[in-house]
């Protein structure tokens, strides 16, 4: 295969200025379509990146024989069915997260990606930061001892979603900003532990910025397994947060460390001792090189015949948690995973 044919399904600013440039930037990557439910904006995608062909019409792009893979950034309710339906026709998908609506679409999405044998990834692209990579790697080398506390948030500050988009209407988007911004910390708290189980959740959501349907804040406490405690901060309008989009600490018996920015306490033989390792400069929070790291790997997967991580696996966890987050928050108890 001498390039893999690439249709974008979406034209938001996730498509727009990350997964395109992204795809741009690969040498075995050619977009060779564009699809979206509105033709206006997807007119202007296609006219802005030169790509020769579009469709309203996701069955009509699910039948074209000219196209290897699809990259996924529609509105959350679309995520499983158009999935399912790219999978059934035998295209690869990096879908955006959070992977579907409920665990049930979840579960259906793996289910088409085994018995269709095309690779399903799912876009959790923090886990391709340098600095949580940086920060996997030193719980996992026993550097910090026996972990047993985690925090991480994902606050959008002074802004969020327009009141009249898709993202604070719950038929379109399924939740608010846990769904939208805290996913991203479910996911991240998990990789970093090294794949551990969450086993119970205790949540609160509401609006306090916004007169909007969905929850413009949440606030989740996690138990995974080996009795390790997380909190995760999720927000949309914020008027304050502790760190960057991100920031994610872990708390050990033997020191401790947080990503965004990258910081290292540890204590021994008595002393304290506090490091800073050196960290490629970032343009921003949520930066190109590690959507550019994400988008590489799930072309590699295709190309080399390997099984994408985070895949279907890795977004249901994520899932299973944000759907028993939204059950403990209704109830006003802890929700068992």
């Amino acid at each position: 295969m001498e390039k893999l044919r690439i249709a974008v399904l979406g034209t938001g600013i996730i498509i727009r200025d990350f997964h395109m440039l992204c795809l741009q930037n690969h040498p075995k990557a050619e977009v060779v379509a564009a699809g979206n439910l509105h033709a206006e904006s997807l007119q202007r995608l296609a006219a802005q990146y030169h790509i020769p062909k579009t469709y309203t019409d996701f069955a009509a792009l699910a039948a074209d024989p000219d196209i290897d893979a699809v990259v996924i950034g529609l509105p959350n309710y679309l995520h499983a069915p158009v999935t399912i339906q790219m999978l059934e026709a035998g295209k690869h998908v990096l879908c955006e997260k959070p992977m579907a609506t409920t665990v049930a679409e979840a579960e259906q999405m793996i289910e088409a990606a085994q018995r269709t044998g095309r690779k399903l990834m799912i876009a959790h692209m923090w886990r391709f930061d340098r600095e949580v990579l940086w920060l996997r790697d030193l719980v996992a080398s026993g550097t910090l001892g026996r972990v047993f506390k985690v925090k991480s948030h994902a606050i959008w500050l002074y802004e969020g979603p327009p009141p009249q988009s898709w993202f604070v209407q719950k038929r379109f988007a399924g939740g608010g900003a846990l769904a939208d911004m805290g996913i991203h910390s479910i996911d991240t708290l998990r990789y970093v532990l090294g794949g551990v189980r969450p086993t119970k959740v205790f949540a609160t959501a509401g609006s306090y910025f916004r007169d909007i349907e969905l929850e413009d804040t949440a606030t989740v406490m996690l138990e995974f397994e080996g009795g390790i405690v997380g909190l995760i901060e999720a927000g949309w309008y914020h008027l304050y947060a502790d760190g960057l989009e991100g920031y994610t600490q872990v708390y050990g018996t033997r020191g401790y460390a947080r990503a965004l920015p990258s910081e290292l306490h540890t204590f021994v033989e008595g002393v304290w001792s506090v490091t800073h390792p050196r960290m490629p400069s970032r343009k921003q929070q949520c930066d190109l090189p590690m959507y550019q790291a994400q988008m590489d790997h799930f072309l590699d997967c295709i190309l080399e015949d390997r099984e994408p991580s985070p895949g279907g696996l890795d977004g249901l966890w994520a899932m299973r948690v944000l759907e028993a987050a939204y059950r403990s928050a209704e109830l006003g108890e802890a929700v068992s995973i």
